[in-house]
């Protein structure tokens, strides 16, 4: 039972627009841990359930006097909606919702833009987030064509054309432990992307029963020590890491925006290509269904949303996470961590995530750091 918590009205909005995708991941939560619904799934989004969508957004803000609104186009592969499907979308979410403060963005591949998605781009003031795990052939060691040729040559000629550009929205790159992590950071780095976003791999405490998938999972948190070290220590500053400033935000005590960390209550949804509500679509990762609310645009508010379970379970601060979690000092940081990572079938998720030792391993070395050079200050 969730305790009773602030409820925070929802502003960020993950809107997947085509349910196929033109790569084939090998960890990718959509088509390959287990869960099949995108196969029922209509290709693309209708125009009708998108303006639906939009409609509920608006509503959802003037029924809580807020305007500042984030959607993210997604998928799938969502550049497969083609150029006058993607250009109906965004001429609907400018009339809808362009007198509020509307923060659009796509997260994609990368394989299909070209000069006539990059105008459309430009004229709606859309950024483009591109996903990418490092070097050629580490990248492609998970992210290939349905036929296993890599995709890592392709994105980074796709890169170049963001580039210096404002329409850059930065890099998502999923962890590999297996590439050397000062390498694959900087060669993201050479990109010139504003921000990167490091991803921890989706895993449960039921995937990873064996010595050896702990040791590995618990790896992580090394993997990214030696980038913070590069990076804090100088390099390329000017690129936000925003795992490593959420943690530093929250080691001053100050509230984050990342969902897979911190107490803050989540304030996210996706909506599917068909308009079902789901909690947070990553969550395929854990068991079939596991995203779905039996919701969607069609017949349900926003509202009705956020008096869901599973929604009011990623707002419910303190009293969400585990016995275990309430006792640890670093909890405010963390929050338990990411939500799909804490499950397990004789707990569901009331456990710390199963990337606890590599959180735990990261924040304090952080925490040291900072210390350290505070320290060094005062005694200046």
């Amino acid at each position: 039972m969730v305790e009773e918590n602030k409820v925070v009205p929802i502003s960020g909005y993950v809107i997947k627009v085509a349910s196929r995708c033109n790569l084939n991941c090998s960890y990718c939560y959509e088509y390959n841990m287990g869960d099949s619904s995108w196969k029922k799934m209509p290709k693309y989004m209708e125009e009708e359930v998108f303006s639906k969508t939009l409609h509920r957004i608006k509503s959802h803000c003037d029924a809580h006097q807020f305007d500042n609104i984030s959607i993210s186009l997604h998928g799938g592969e969502p550049l497969l909606i083609g150029h006058e499907r993607l250009a109906s979308y965004l001429a609907l979410a400018d009339e809808i919702l362009g007198s509020y403060r509307l923060t659009l963005g796509i997260q994609s591949n990368g394989l299909l833009l070209d000069e006539a998605y990059l105008a459309l781009l430009r004229k709606y003031g859309v950024s483009l987030g591109i996903s990418l795990d490092g070097v050629p052939k580490d990248n492609d060691v998970f992210r290939f064509y349905h036929n296993g040729k890599g995709s890592g040559e392709e994105v980074a000629s796709k890169l170049r054309m963001l580039q210096g550009s404002p329409l850059f929205g930065g890099i998502l790159s999923v962890i590999n432990v297996a590439a050397d992590p000062v390498q694959t950071w900087r060669y993201l780095a050479s990109f010139d992307p504003p921000v990167v976003d490091f991803l921890l791999p989706h895993a449960h405490w039921d995937n990873t029963l064996t010595e050896e998938q702990q040791h590995r999972v618990a790896s992580h948190g090394d993997w990214l020590i030696a980038i913070f070290d590069d990076w804090y220590g100088g390099y390329r500053q000017d690129i936000r890491i925003r795992f490593f400033e959420e943690i530093i935000y929250r080691v001053f005590g100050h509230p984050g925006s990342l969902e897979s960390l911190g107490l803050e209550e989540v304030s996210l949804v996706t909506v599917g290509v068909n308009g079902d509500y789901e909690q947070v679509d990553t969550m395929k990762s854990v068991f079939p269904g596991a995203h779905t609310m039996s919701l969607s645009v069609h017949q349900h508010s926003l509202d009705e949303v956020l008096k869901h379970q599973n929604v009011m379970a990623r707002q419910a601060g303190i009293s969400g996470v585990s016995d275990t979690c309430k006792k640890c000092s670093l909890v405010s940081i963390c929050g338990g961590g990411y939500y799909p990572h804490r499950y397990s079938e004789k707990n569901g998720f009331n456990n710390p995530s199963v990337y606890c030792t590599a959180l735990t391993n990261l924040i304090t070395h952080i925490q040291g750091r900072i210390k350290r050079d505070l320290e060094k200050k005062s005694n200046a």
